[in-house]
């Protein structure tokens, strides 16, 4: 259909406030980002990790949506598929998706896009990485050196926060309150690094000073970036902030990976610079001691705790002072280094030994320091080089028993003063230690190491290896100078002398795991954690060999194991009955924490606290004395609880992996309930909590609205949460400060943020939230944790998806937390209202993206956000930055394809869809925009085709080469268009799973108790007897959704009857609405949708489910909705003396409806009808417009209104049928037809389709356009039963309407030509005044065209011609030498396309007679199609329009209605005979003109064309035509102004009887079609 308008160019406002360092936040800065080094480390090849695609997941639907609204919340969603306009400019992609236009479910694909843990929502366990091609590598390069992210801190000075600043618009506190803003451990800290004496926490014992040029976390400014979750899945997702990538810090994962392999979706999976080449060891190497958690560590790591580093250097520094000048007395058992101290009296051997013992000690210290500077110095020349494989890396630590002897270790000096707690006091001593490694390199350490290795070795010999500590030291120092068999023979020394010693047990699994021998060292530490559950070591080695090897169910089963070995009872904190976690009931052992008692079999008995217990002479303290022991709910200390969250959420992540939703959100939420000390009863407690905490005081209500909060308010809500603790997670309050807390207290950020993320992919599907809470989570309960896990941890991933929840809410946020930034920044954006949801979510991205101006989702959602607000540039420019971040983002490369190809760059949108097919060739959603573009253009290279009906339709295909196959000889499918077909296969049949397991239990009874409710069961059926044969069946929540629609129908037509008919009102609330269970989830769509079905080759079932499909999905959107009452809408009075009826359409503009209909508002009779038009796109203020403004007895404009309110109003102006113009193309509002709001409702001329939909009751059409054949056998859609009985029929393959059909006598089509197109006042025009004028323009539009040339012609856009039809054309061209074909630059690009095949398939001679013109405004096109002699339709989809305006300007058309169940295909046969004379004169010239296959098609063209010939007339001042094709034409001439086709009145009086015959059938209660 030709459209009216010219697409004009949007001008853009500024993007400056999308810019890093201009951002909206600049008014907290307190300082400036520090200078980048010249020559910054190299980046992965991404910078960010990317998302799967809700396709949760779910995409979350169609790609881009998610949830909005107060309690289910949707975000506008337009143009999201692919629906086709004309413009003259060319195609342009427009989408309708089938759902509501302010509400869009399905998970967050394309536009909107939750952040999982990294590029695809479910990982697998660990995957070997491939390097880059060298291509690649190199446009990472490029891509690097353009877009260096900056460097520097956080956009947020430290701020305390107090409750006045909170609820005020801006945040001001005195200047010595700024260092306590942030919680310690994760927070930020003081500018100076002497002020504070946390100052040197961030400088791990085994990490290297960083240098100043780069960000330093070594003294906390207030620009520290806390490290991030220590996990080796996240499907929260945290991406790492840009300012680590390029500093001297970096991220890595905390399970260990082995040989080189990385998590596929391992949080650093998609922007991890190149490992540096490690020491091939296990990263936690033999075990003298408990390490307080697992990691890997790399020389750009942040500070990891490789279980001294939690207490700091100086804490080690006292096990050897700085080299003394006195010489070391010769022993006879050993020569003793150079710089060793004087040893003890030599007759005292255990005195030697533990004098020996603590000297190796230091010397091993020293070796790991050394170590570490080494691989960071290597680093520093290799960041730039691909990554080498390496593995698994244990660092020992001290055994207990090297304090046996009771002498003192010397103490170090400090630095900065007398501390005044442990905390600071570790702080400081790492600092001294740090500045004395860095006055005495250690270049001497590994000979040092070697030296004291020969005495222990000496000493161990003589003590016939019976000395434990020593045997365990030196084992050590051999695993650590890569000597594992020695290592491994020291190590079961021990082993032999005492089997049940674990540490001996777990460091032979570690020698065995270097040697390659993995099975055995899985063994090892199998058994030494069933020794000791709570040697947690072993725990987090053996997890990570079984992800390595892709067990991650293995692995969640060992952690299991442990839970349920250590898990203590609780009985002192009150449970969420709704909000119970299987990690709480399942895993807790049967033992009170008051009861437990600890054994040494169950608990290690070394105190963790401190490296001084190590090497203290007091034995090591009960586990069960230790603060805080139980404190996490199992039998380890308080300071452990770190090292259990670590490993609970790594479980969580691989149940996530495994697709386990439910228990990954229980472990979540344990990890969760963990840090907060087992102070809430679940997490639906917290919720509430955080809520009632945060919300202004005067603006909490019952129930509480969402909480609206812009990120510098979110940012103070762990201060407020946990006031009593100083802002403290309580539950890691004995966890000692460093970069261990630091990384716990991410992951429990990282837990909120995955579970926040498991409640919108929930919430978006429309299902349960999860196993763990019984009722749905609200947008105010995912905002909630949103919040908590942001101030927990700053992360752009955060604020992209509170960003996403934001977009939809259609609530406004309370003044007062908003602050002037706040304000001005949506101002600057058009279409956006400050304060609005969509303002903060604009404030959410900006914000993400000064964390990471790399970000590759927040500019992909952002884009998304100004699309939907129709800043259409913009969003270009916004996709455009996430290609240039990540150039193999499918969404983000498919989004940009969708809106270029809105701005009809069909050219540039084919190559964007291409790079995101090959970046995922599995993504259906570019693999179809593919298909479509390259077909709107005629390109049909690879296009190959599908077997359907035996090669009756596609037959044709066309292989990469661009040469023809007949699918007869090949007998399948091929190409991209079978790919096309399989992804709708699948994704019908998956869809078809939807709801089921419903009908049983609870919901099945409660189901029929709300359907009795209704009043709509009689007693000619049992309803639970029936709903029992749906239970388990595939489409069983299909079933169930249509027969709650049809409870609304019923109880609606009760109403009317009870009211009007048998005077017996009744109160309202006797008239109950339905509401869907609510276990269901938002029915997914199929990529395909229904407007694509016209040119795509499917078998009926499957065009017919796809309409059904949207239409439930729209369905059960609308139903959710908030808005949508308890009871039905009430119906209208009976018609006084007419009926009401409205006509609801985007298209009352300049629009080809427009110029179909518009007159026919005002035409209706008064007596009869009323028209009601609610025109939803603003006027353009066309001539149509305001023809139909003026002459309907209603026009409202409702372009601005929300659902509720035009519903509200439909039923206000009782409207007794309401029409529905749009089906399913652009800017439809199905969701008002989905509430019911009228008692009949139809659909005509908008969508040549079924639209598959209970909200659909009738379509007009006619015997030709819908054959009688293609109807769903039950055809009564009523009573309740019907849905029973017309079930039956659900899985036939041959009908497609479920609507009843008006049956209109002639043509169901409307054509106002006779009053608004031109020639309209040329009733007394003679023939062959027609005739001069037509040859006229037929010289002046092609003057070197032969005098006897016979032109055919085409005018569709390029997308309706498929390869058969134009093979057929070729072939027509190739018989009829004197044809030629004209076809239209629609698009332009088609052009080359098509010449360059009809050269491929036709040879030049008929390529050179194809001729291509540009496209025409309206009239002129209408005018200049007279010249055409014989116009070919397409018989894939039929000309519409274009067929009324061929017919109109008298031009013969030759139609094919390919399929009997496509309406598209059998829309021109209709029209051309409503053009064509009634009678026997007509009938014959059908029979000429409408063919039954392509031979005939041919046949008949041929025949017209050869038969045709020009002769001149009045002495040659025109020529006229002669033949049948030439008296088809007279006939056409002659029958204009008399034919039913442009008789809009007739039109009219018909379809008002067709309104009248329909409102008494659904009056009396009768079901069926109707014939006019």
């Amino acid at each position: 259909m030709l459209p009216a308008v010219q697409m004009h160019q949007m001008v853009p406002p500024p993007l400056d406030f999308l810019g890093p360092h201009h951002g909206h936040y600049s008014a907290y800065h307190h300082g400036h980002h520090p200078s980048q080094p010249s020559q910054a480390p190299h980046h992965g090849p991404s910078s960010t990790p990317r998302a799967f695609a809700t396709r949760p997941t779910q995409h979350v639907p169609a790609l881009h949506r998610i949830t909005t609204s107060i309690s289910r919340l949707r975000g506008h969603d337009q143009a999201e598929s692919s629906l086709r306009r004309k413009t003259p400019s060319g195609t342009i992609d427009n989408g309708y998706d089938g759902s509501l236009t302010h509400l869009a479910s399905g998970p967050p694909p394309l536009k909107h896009l939750i952040i999982p843990a990294s590029s695809r929502i479910f990982p697998t366990a660990m995957v070997q990485r491939a390097a880059p091609s060298p291509a690649v590598a190199g446009l990472q390069q490029q891509q690097h050196h353009q877009q260096q992210p900056p460097a520097g801190p956080w956009p947020y000075a430290p701020l305390t926060p107090t409750a006045a600043a909170f609820n005020s618009g801006a945040t001001q506190l005195p200047p010595d309150n700024r260092l306590a803003a942030t919680p310690r451990g994760w927070g930020a800290g003081p500018l100076n690094p002497a002020a504070d004496p946390r100052a040197a926490d961030g400088a791990s014992f085994l990490q290297q000073s960083v240098p100043r040029n780069n960000y330093h976390a070594g003294a906390f400014g207030h620009g520290y970036q806390p490290p991030l979750s220590p996990t080796v899945y996240s499907p929260g997702g945290i991406p790492q902030p840009a300012v680590w990538r390029d500093g001297s810090l970096g991220y890595q994962t905390f399970i260990p990976l082995v040989n080189g392999y990385t998590p596929q979706n391992a949080a650093d999976g998609a922007f991890m610079a190149p490992h540096p080449t490690m020491h091939h060891a296990l990263v936690n190497a033999p075990i003298l001691g408990q390490n307080p958690y697992f990691g890997l560590q790399t020389p750009n790591h942040p500070p990891l705790d490789d279980g001294f580093s939690r207490y700091s250097h100086g804490q080690m520094a006292h096990h050897g002072v700085l080299p003394g000048r006195d010489s070391v007395p010769a022993v006879p058992s050993a020569a003793f280094p150079a710089n060793a101290l004087t040893p003890p009296d030599m007759t005292e051997p255990a005195r030697f030994r533990e004098w020996v013992l603590q000297r190796a000690h230091k010397a091993y210290s020293d070796l790991l320091v050394y170590l570490t500077n080494f691989k960071k110095a290597h680093h520093n020349h290799s960041s730039h080089h691909a990554r080498t494989p390496s593995r698994m890396m244990v660092y020992p630590k001290p055994s207990a028993s090297v304090s046996a002897s009771g002498s003192k270790p010397e103490p170090a000096p400090t630095f900065f003063g007398q501390p005044t707690g442990y905390a600071q006091q570790a702080a400081q001593k790492e600092a001294a230690a740090a500045l004395a490694l860095s006055m005495h390199p250690s270049s001497d350490a590994v000979q040092n190491a070697k030296t004291w290795l020969d005495l222990l070795t000496t000493i161990c010999e003589e003590t016939g290896w019976r000395w434990v500590e020593g045997v365990i030291l030196g084992g050590c120092l051999h695993y650590f100078m890569e000597h594992y068999e020695v290592a491994l023979e020291w190590f079961k020394r021990i082993v032999n002398l005492d089997p049940s010693h674990v540490e001996a047990i777990s460091n032979v699994a570690a020698c065995l795991y270097c040697l390659n021998r993995h099975e055995e060292a899985e063994r090892h530490w199998m058994t030494a954690i069933k020794l000791r559950p709570s040697y947690l070591e072993a725990v987090e080695h053996l997890v990570s060999l079984l992800c390595s090897t892709q067990r991650n169910a293995a692995a969640v089963n060992i952690i299991e194991f442990v839970q349920r070995s250590l898990g203590i009872a609780r009985t002192d904190v009150p449970q969420d009955q709704a909000s119970e976690t299987a990690s709480e009931v399942d895993v807790a052992s049967p033992m009170t924490l008051t009861e437990s008692i600890p054994d040494s079999y169950v608990f290690d008995t070394e105190g963790p606290d401190s490296p001084e217990k190590r090497f203290a002479s007091a034995s090591a303290a009960d586990d069960s004395k230790a603060p805080g022991f139980g404190s996490s709910g199992y039998r380890i200390p308080g300071s452990e609880n770190g090292r259990m969250i670590l490993l609970i959420h790594a479980k969580g992540n691989m149940l996530y992996t495994l697709k386990n939703i439910d228990r990954a959100s229980e472990a979540f939420e344990e990890v969760v309930m963990i840090s907060t000390g087992k102070q809430v009863g679940g997490v639906k407690s917290l919720m509430r909590r955080i809520q009632s905490v945060l919300a202004p005081r005067n603006l909490q209500t019952d129930p509480p609205a969402p909480l609206l909060l812009p990120p510098d308010k979110a940012k103070l809500a762990a201060h407020f949460v946990f006031a009593s603790t100083g802002g403290q997670l309580p539950g890691l309050l004995y966890v000692p400060e460093g970069s261990h807390k630091r990384s716990v207290v991410a992951t429990t950020s990282n837990s909120l943020l995955s579970l926040a993320k498991i409640y919108q992919d929930a919430m978006s599907s429309g299902g349960p939230s999860s196993g763990l809470m019984r009722q749905p989570a609200g947008v105010g309960d995912i905002l909630s944790l949103y919040y908590l896990s942001l101030s927990l941890q700053e992360s752009p991933s955060t604020a992209n998806n509170v960003g996403i929840l934001l977009a939809g809410v259609q609530q406004t946020a309370p003044v007062q937390v908003l602050s002037q930034s706040d304000m001005s920044l949506a101002a600057s954006v058009p279409g956006i209202v400050p304060g609005s949801g969509l303002a903060l979510a604009l404030a959410y991205y900006q914000y993400g993206l000064t964390l990471d101006p790399k970000h590759v989702h927040l500019h992909t959602n952002l884009g998304s956000l100004l699309k939907d607000i129709g800043q259409l540039d913009m969003a270009i420019q916004m996709y455009e930055q996430a290609v240039a971040c990540d150039g193999t983002f499918d969404i983000a490369l498919t989004n940009l394809a969708n809106a270029v190809k809105d701005r009809g760059r069909i050219a540039d949108a084919i190559k964007y869809y291409q790079r995101a097919v090959a970046a995922n060739p599995d993504f259906a959603e570019a693999v179809c925009g593919l298909s479509t573009a390259l077909n709107s253009v005629c390109d049909w290279r690879g296009r190959g085709g599908v077997l359907l009906a035996g090669g009756r339709y596609d037959r044709w295909h066309v292989d990469d080469k661009g040469m023809l196959q007949d699918v007869k000889n090949r007998g399948q499918g091929s190409g991209l268009m079978q790919r096309v077909v399989n992804i709708v296969g699948r994704q019908l049949k998956e869809s078809s799973t939807w709801g089921c397991g419903v009908l049983q239990g609870q919901s099945l009874q409660q189901l029929v108790a709300e359907l009795r409710e209704t009043g709509a069961v009689d007693g000619s059926i049992d309803l639970e007897a029936e709903l029992r044969k749906w239970a388990g069946r595939p489409g069983e929540g299909y079933r169930i959704l249509r027969l709650i629609e049809r409870s609304a129908i019923v109880a609606m037509r009760r109403w009317y009857r009870e009211k009007h008919v048998l005077k017996l009102p009744q109160p309202s609330a006797r008239y109950r609405r339905a509401k869907p269970p609510a276990s269901l989830s938002v029915p997914l769509a199929p990529t395909v949708l229904p407007f694509h079905t016209f040119t795509c080759p499917l078998p009926a079932k499957e065009v017919r489910l796809i309409s059904q499909r949207n239409a439930l999905r729209i369905s059960f959107s609308t139903l959710r909705s908030p808005w949508i009452p308890n009871i039905v809408y009430e119906p209208p009075d009976p018609p006084s003396p007419h009926l009401n009826v409205g006509y609801i359409s985007s298209d009352f503009n300049n629009h080809p409806l427009a110029h179909l209909m518009q007159s026919v508002f005002g035409m209706h009779n008064p007596r009869r009808v009323k028209a009601f038009c609610y025109a939803t796109t603003a006027s353009d203020k066309s001539i149509h417009r305001q023809q139909i403004e003026r002459e309907a007895p209603v026009f409202r404009d409702v372009t601005t209104w929300p659902p509720d309110k035009l519903v509200e109003q439909i039923v206000k102006d009782k409207i007794h049928i309401l029409v529905n113009l749009n089906g399913y193309t652009r800017g439809a509002r199905n969701e008002i037809f989905a509430a019911r709001p009228a008692p009949i409702q139809m659909s005509f001329m908008g969508f040549a389709g079924t639209l598959g939909a209970e909200w659909c009751d009738y379509l007009l059409a006619d015997s030709i356009a819908i054959p009688p054949s293609t109807l769903r056998p039950h055809r009564s859609n009523l009573a309740l039963g019907d849905v029973f009985r017309d079930e039956a029929d659900a899985d036939a393959e041959d009908w497609i309407y479920s609507e009843n059909i008006v049956f209109c006598r002639e043509t169901f089509f409307c054509c106002d030509h006779a009053q608004s197109a031109d020639g309209h006042d040329e009733r007394g025009m003679t023939w062959e005044e027609d005739q001069r004028r037509r040859w006229k323009m037929r010289k002046e539009l092609f003057p070197n065209l032969p005098d006897d040339a016979i032109l055919m012609g085409n005018f569709n856009q390029l997308y309706k011609i498929d390869p058969t039809t134009f093979r057929s054309w070729l072939r027509i061209l190739a018989a009829a030498p004197k044809a030629y074909l004209w076809l239209l630059r629609f698009p332009e690009l088609g052009e080359t396309h098509l010449r360059r095949t009809a050269r491929d398939w036709g040879g030049e001679g008929v390529a050179s007679r194809i001729l291509f013109t540009d496209v025409a405004p309206k009239q002129q096109h209408i005018s200049r199609a007279r010249v055409c002699d014989l116009f070919l339709d397409t018989p894939e989809c039929n000309a519409h329009t274009t067929a009324a305006d061929i017919l109109w300007s008298n031009t013969p058309l030759l139609t094919l209605p390919r399929y009997e169940y496509k309406m598209c295909s059998r829309m021109a046969a209709s029209i051309l005979r409503g053009a064509l004379p009634r009678g026997a004169e007509g009938d014959q010239a059908a029979r000429e003109l409408v063919a039954k296959d392509e031979a005939e098609y041919e046949e008949f063209a041929v025949r017209l064309v050869n038969g045709l010939a020009y002769v001149p007339r009045a002495g040659g001042q025109y020529w006229e035509g002669i033949g049948r094709l030439a008296e088809l034409r007279r006939l056409l001439f002659d029958a204009k102004w008399t034919c039913a086709l442009f008789d809009t009145r007739r039109w009219v009086r018909d379809l008002e009887e067709a309104y009248e015959k329909a409102w008494d059938r659904w009056v009396r209660g009768e079901g069926g079609d109707i014939y006019l």
